[in-house]
């Protein structure tokens, strides 16, 4: 990042919560970051190998680009006068505009650019301020206090939110100047795609085969205090992440609603989980039922002795979101069960469902923690769900009518909490899974559900270890876990 040639003398740094981005030292402070973690989650990384060489569970690391890897990110607006150097009238009309960072109430110096955001980003920035000054009309500058970006890798399009102290658009002014600001932008998007394509560079915003987004998508949301207002086709962009089997998923992500702001490393994410599932899960679950099926043919017992070994286990997803995850794994389950409070992020959930071709999912909207505390007083009742859960989703029953959901019709289990982690009563369900599934992006409250009495450790044995640096030049760090029941 760096600071403009006519900065304030304050400090031109981002928040606290980002280190200063210097990629030559990307490599040192990830590995710093991964011992870290290693030194603490060291007594769970033990297992029972005799071999000393495998005496403790390898840390899987999966690493971000060193630079414009995000695909969101927001800026305060500031405007500077600058009557006295300017050249006529219409330079002083014309607002000086800078971008700027929020820190503990006060703003950072003015940055031209931000080297975490992605390329897109960084080419629209002055392009975008450039365009508001421009405005004749003066509506789109006029109570500007921030912009917020949010893209898509390759051809998913870009979406720019301009947030304003006064109201906009009872008039229809603001639209109006909107408008013409969006043309400009689409034009010289437009215009660079053709340079670019003459000069024969390969560029990261060239469209993958069988994309179905225009590579020049760009959409304005103009918002005010109980006002939004949208000028272009779409108030999301599409995100795509390659499996490893050649695949490609495409995401609805929302504006306004969360979305992973690395798709490079969300990429590494849902494939591990992937492999986790099939090297991990799926052969935990089949010796299980190995087990099950030998101890029925002890007289006596009532155990079923017909399970099929090599079924496809079916799985309840707890905190889904906009489905990054079920819509990737959906393949590897007979049936899948995604929990999540957000209306928008369900809404996004089945739209990624749908655009994907998912057809062994369901979305329930519900806090996952609700259904926890009715899985455990169901348990405790003795009681079974008076609607089961079928597992093939035919039948017309809502989405989330969570009445209808079962959670003991499923093999495993997969969490991805907010940074508290899981809730006791939440953490108290996921236990009784063989097979768990845990997505932390706070490793802390991952090691606290694991080691405080009562917790994961107790019953499962940490099978795998995942470190995925969604966050680089941060504190910030999110590792992924899968957990198999002990003998």
């Amino acid at each position: 990042m760096s600071a403009a040639a006519d900065a304030p003398a304050e400090p031109s740094s981002v928040p606290s919560y980002h280190d200063d981005v210097d990629v030559t030292k990307y490599d040192e402070m990830l590995a710093e970051k991964v011992e870290a973690l290693r030194a603490k989650f060291a007594p769970l990384l033990r297992n029972d190998a005799d071999d000393a060489d495998d005496a403790f569970v390898p840390l899987e690391v999966f690493p971000s680009p060193p630079k414009h890897f995000r695909s969101r990110c927001r800026f305060q607006v500031v405007a500077t006068n600058t009557k006295t150097e300017a050249r006529d009238a219409a330079d002083a009309r014309r607002p000086v505009l800078s971008y700027h960072l929020r820190e503990g109430g006060a703003v950072t110096g003015a940055i031209t650019e931000f080297p975490m955001a992605l390329e897109s980003i960084n080419r629209t920035m002055p392009r975008l301020l450039d365009a508001v000054a421009d405005d004749a009309s003066g509506e789109l500058a006029d109570g500007l206090e921030a912009v917020n970006f949010l893209a898509a890798r390759g051809s998913g399009g870009m979406h720019v939110t301009l947030v304003y102290s006064r109201p906009i658009d009872a008039d229809g002014k603001w639209f109006a100047a909107a408008s013409r600001a969006r043309e400009r932008l689409l034009r010289e998007s437009v215009m660079e795609t053709a340079e670019t394509s003459e000069t024969g560079r390969t560029t990261a915003s060239e469209p993958e085969r069988g994309e179905p987004e225009n590579a020049t998508a760009f959409n304005l949301l103009g918002r005010s205090k109980g006002v939004s207002v949208l000028v272009g086709d779409a108030n999301h962009v599409v995100e795509r992440l390659r499996l490893r089997d050649g695949r490609l998923l495409a995401y609805h992500q929302p504006e306004g609603a969360f979305s992973n702001p690395n798709a490079f490393v969300a990429e590494h994410t849902v494939n591990w989980l992937r492999d986790a599932t099939a090297e991990t899960a799926r052969p935990a679950l089949r010796a299980l039922r190995a087990e099950r099926r030998r101890s029925s043919e002890v007289p006596g017992n009532a155990a079923s002795g017909d399970e099929d070994l090599d079924a496809l286990p079916s799985l309840l997803e707890l905190y889904c979101g906009n489905g990054n995850h079920t819509v990737a794994l959906a393949s590897s389950f007979a049936s899948v069960a995604a929990v999540e409070l957000s209306a928008a992020l369900c809404d996004a959930a089945r739209a990624n469902l749908a655009r994907n071709g998912v057809r062994n999912a369901r979305v329930f909207r519900a806090p996952s923690e609700a259904v926890a505390r009715r899985a455990l007083r169901r348990r405790r009742a003795g009681g079974a769900n008076e609607t089961s859960q079928k597992t093939s989703f035919d039948d017309d029953a809502a989405d989330d009518c969570v009445s209808s959901l079962d959670v003991d019709a499923f093999d495993c289990v997969l969490v991805d909490p907010p940074r508290a982690g899981l809730d006791p009563d939440t953490l108290a369900l996921v236990k009784k899974f063989d097979v768990v599934l845990y997505i932390s992006c706070d490793p802390n409250s991952l090691f606290a559900n694991a080691t405080t009495e009562g917790g994961l450790a107790e019953s499962h044995a940490l099978r795998r270890f995942a470190v995925f640096d969604h966050f680089p030049y941060t504190r910030h760090i999110e590792v992924g876990a899968a957990w198999v029941r002990k003998a």
